[in-house]
């Protein structure tokens, strides 16, 4: 009896999307890092040159005092995006081997080997992002805003 070819409709897969990677998450855990850092970046720079140069004339003190509370507030919230990027990017590569595992050696559906390699990206991905996030966060807690450069 080959219980591959199986069709009786009494027996069935009680899960047959377990396993399965949304292409949702894996989107989010690709791209949900590098869009963090980019906000970061985006905000924090223009914020910072305009509080050290208003007028296109550099001040020594930021025009705004909380200047390094908000960029503060800036990293640590992209770094949690970021960080929760990750997360989702690492879940979905576990609920990938679960499935691997699951289905037995060299068994692998059309299009599982891409979303695989998506999967590795992202984590790739949100892991290299999370480090140039916290370089960022380190800049700003340890260099004083409108210090000069030499």
């Amino acid at each position: 009896m080959n219980l591959l070819h199986n069709h009786d409709p009494s027996i069935t897969h009680t899960a047959p999307r377990r396993g399965r990677v949304s292409m949702i998450r894996i989107a989010v855990g690709l791209f949900g890092a590098p869009v963090a850092w980019l906000t970061q970046f985006s905000l924090s720079e223009p914020l910072a040159a305009h509080a050290c140069y208003p007028y296109q004339s550099p001040v020594s003190a930021p025009i705004w005092e909380e200047l390094p509370v908000i960029l503060t507030v800036i990293s640590i919230a992209c770094f949690a995006v970021a960080l929760l990027s990750g997360f989702i990017a690492w879940t979905a590569w576990r609920q990938s081997e679960r499935k691997l595992v699951g289905k037995g050696a060299g068994v692998i559906e059309t299009g599982e080997n891409r979303n695989r390699f998506l999967i590795k990206l992202s984590i790739m991905s949100s892991f290299i992002f999370l480090v140039a996030i916290i370089f960022n966060i380190c800049a700003v807690l340890l260099v004083p805003p409108c210090s000069s450069w030499f």
